[in-house]
């Protein structure tokens, strides 16, 4: 069996709490950022196939923050 390493992208919207007269105005503002939604996944990048489990991970694509 062979190992593969899948680098999803997954959108990550930040909300922020605005004010302003009109939505113009409020864009001009810092905002007050309350958190993080987590959005849908758009694609992905595929790495492989690697021999094992050790490969895979040795690879520069394992490689995460």
């Amino acid at each position: 069996m062979a190992f593969y390493l899948k680098h999803a992208i997954r959108e990550i919207n930040a909300v922020y709490l605005l004010e302003g007269q009109d939505r113009e105005d409020a864009e001009t503002q810092g905002g007050e950022y309350l958190g993080h939604v987590a959005g849908n996944d758009y694609a992905c990048q595929w790495f492989g196939p690697f021999d094992t489990r050790e490969e895979a991970l040795a690879s520069d694509y394992a490689w995460v923050e």
